[in-house]
């Protein structure tokens, strides 16, 4: 039952691309755009209607603040797995829509999804290697944001953490993304993605177990490279404690 679910998903993810495809080859590119916008929700809940009708999925959104989310922010979250991305872009405060700095091998092979991220604005990757193409995605995805009012969503470990114990925080993409637009840093703990790494956990343990999306500090934009390495040393520091916290430790 839970593989045919995820075949039905992912026909459908595939007729929705064709007819965006189709868009494509015949409409101006403001409409394009708004069409792109549009199959991007429809992804979105789609993915979360499924996991919340047939797994019984719910996200627990917390907040630590006590004061007001501005407009425009960048977030730095921790990585667990694969489903931050569609919670995330579910949860943000104002709706916002979030834009990722994603690993290239995403951008095909997905029906809809890999698309999406070829299209929306989104800063695609490669795992190792080539820093320079990386920054230089990562400076087109910050642009972009600025220009159109999304969020750029940065997660400073580089990767999914499979055991849910915090790895180093790199600095390269996040200090880039601040080059380009100064912005306060919305920091988000994230818990119970890294216990779905594989597909047998998925379908074995999603839905099971609590998962949480924790707002647990807003940083002033910083002013210089210094402010935004400390920082982003802050906000390690605030996500270390946060999951502590939820882990009962």
């Amino acid at each position: 039952m839970n593989i045919l679910i995820v075949v039905v998903l992912l026909s459908v993810f595939l007729y929705w691309e064709v007819l965006l495809l189709l868009n494509f080859a015949f409409f101006p590119r403001e409409r394009i755009r708004n069409r792109i916008l549009f199959y991007e929700d429809k992804a979105i809940r789609a993915i979360i209607l499924m996991f919340s009708t047939y797994r019984g999925f719910r996200a627990g959104v917390e907040s630590a603040l006590d004061v007001e989310i501005p407009d425009r922010y960048i977030v730095v979250a921790n990585h667990q797995s694969l489903i931050d991305i569609p919670i995330l872009m579910t949860t943000l405060p104002h709706g916002k829509k979030a834009r990722f700095v994603a690993k290239r091998e995403l951008a095909w092979g997905i029906p809809l999804i890999s698309l999406l991220l070829r299209t929306a604005g989104h800063a695609l990757v490669k795992r190792k290697g080539d820093a320079l193409h990386a920054m230089k995605s990562v400076t087109r995805m910050a642009r972009r944001c600025a220009r159109e009012g999304t969020v750029p969503v940065i997660f400073p470990e580089g990767t999914r953490s499979r055991t849910g114990e915090l790895g180093t925080f790199h600095s390269a993409g996040y200090r880039k993304i601040l080059e380009i637009e100064r912005l306060p840093i919305l920091v988000i703990a994230l818990e119970g993605g890294w216990t779905v790494i594989t597909l047998r956990d998925f379908f074995r343990n999603f839905g099971k177990l609590p998962y949480t999306v924790r707002i647990v500090d807003l940083i002033p934009a910083p002013a210089n490279k210094k402010e935004a390495l400390a920082a982003l040393e802050r906000s390690r520091n605030s996500i270390d404690a946060a999951l502590k916290m939820m882990r009962g430790k």
